[in-house]
């Protein structure tokens, strides 16, 4: 009998507490086949039961007659999908903003013309509906939401007077503000935030580059970066010109942060953190000198939680494996299979499963990484951020340990 596995449809979805009232517009029947046949013929798992499936499918499609809207057609194929107790796999609809960042990801295969594929409007959060609040779990460095002053555990009521959704409550208001009713820590606020196009191809680079910063701690300069996506050679790069000649290279020791967010790290990228193979000095006639080895070399922690899914886990897995560093934070997802997107004939996507992954001869996924480190980051309890704090705490002293040798 299989584990039960940790599914990633909790780990991303961005919440359903208002249910979008638009009319679908869509042929049901014909998307759920498409979605059926999908998984037929793609589905990784060598043993799987087109039989057991295709009731499942038939179960679901009896229920089509009540959906009117296209959040309902959402919660209902995901349901479906859920059976598959598998991570990367999930229905993506236009009602989703994941749909469009995982596009976005996914960029190279379809291409830069159609711009619906990738952009949406929106003010830069992730939200999770625990119950029937909605709660801000991510706030992307740099975006309106972030500069507005909407944090981590803020709790959602309202959007210019109505319930929040994830797309509709910011639809057709570009570059207009909206006001955001919130509770946090039990006083409600109003803030205002303007609304802006988000493009799920570029986001993610903006928001690495805002996130980098130079915390003071005892003396001691900490740099501090967090990886929303590592989906791609771009997020490397960024990091590696950030490290190496940028404005973390004079740092005394480093956080990464990968909380949040998509996987996608190359396994190679680890080699920043690795002893140098040399050490290169250079001077110039006036004396000038410049030294470069191509690594980092100073301490280093990283943060994870249970939502650092897939390439984020097999690189924390290889920090841990090569003792890089501290870990720090909550066991990862568990979400460790190779996914791979499907247009649908309406635009939507069917995010699916297509590759099984061992690593080491070990399966992780529905098992995830544990955290050298483990520290909870509750929903609205602090106004310091625990995890982090404690990763400060472990670099100054391994900075203090370090110069008293």
């Amino acid at each position: 009998m299989k584990k039960p596995y940790k599914i990633l449809i909790t780990l991303l979805l961005i919440g359903n507490a208002a249910v979008c009232q638009e009319n679908v517009d869509f042929d049901k029947n014909q998307l759920l086949n498409e979605i059926s046949e999908n998984v037929k013929l793609n589905f990784y798992e060598t043993t799987f039961d087109s039989i057991a499936w295709n009731q499942k499918v038939d179960n679901c499609r009896s229920q089509l007659s009540d959906v009117k809207t296209l959040d309902q057609f959402d919660l209902l194929v995901n349901e479906l999908l859920s059976s598959l107790k598998t991570s990367h796999t999930y229905f993506f609809s236009r009602n989703n903003p994941k749909r469009y960042q995982l596009l976005g990801i996914f960029d190279a295969i379809f291409g830069n013309k159609d711009t619906t594929l990738y952009c949406y409007e929106g003010i830069g959060i992730d939200t999770k509906t625990i119950g029937d609040k909605v709660i801000i779990i991510s706030v992307y460095d740099g975006f309106p939401a972030d500069q507005s002053g909407l944090k981590f555990g803020d709790q959602i009521v309202s959007v210019d007077g109505n319930s929040y959704h994830p797309i509709k409550s910011f639809e057709d208001k570009s570059n207009l503000n909206v006001k955001i009713k919130i509770i946090r820590q039990d006083q409600e606020l109003t803030i205002e935030v303007p609304v802006k196009v988000l493009d799920g191809r570029s986001m993610f680079v903006d928001a690495f580059q805002s996130s980098i910063r130079i915390i003071k701690r005892k003396n001691k300069d900490i740099g501090y970066v967090h990886i929303w996506s590592y989906a791609g050679s771009k997020y490397q790069e960024q990091l590696q010109a950030a490290l190496l000649w940028g404005e973390l290279s004079k740092c005394d020791a480093l956080v990464v942060d990968l909380r949040d967010g998509w996987g996608g790290a190359d396994i190679n990228n680890l080699n920043l953190f690795r002893e140098p193979i040399a050490i290169v000095k250079s001077t110039t006639r006036d004396g000038d000198v410049i030294t470069y080895s191509g690594v980092w070399g100073k301490p280093v922690a990283l943060l994870i939680n249970d939502r650092s899914t897939s390439g984020k886990e097999l690189f924390t897995y290889g920090f841990k494996k090569l003792g890089l560093g501290t870990v720090i934070g909550e066991q990862s997802a568990g979400a460790v299979v190779a996914g791979s997107p499907f247009i649908l004939s309406n635009g939507d996507v069917l995010y699916l499963a297509v590759r099984d992954v061992y690593v080491d001869d070990k399966r992780i996924e529905g098992v995830g990484v544990q955290p050298d480190v483990f520290i909870e980051r509750p929903f609205g309890l602090e106004t310091k951020d625990p995890q982090l704090e404690s990763a400060l705490e472990e670099l100054s002293s391994k900075i203090r340990n370090k110069n008293n040798h």
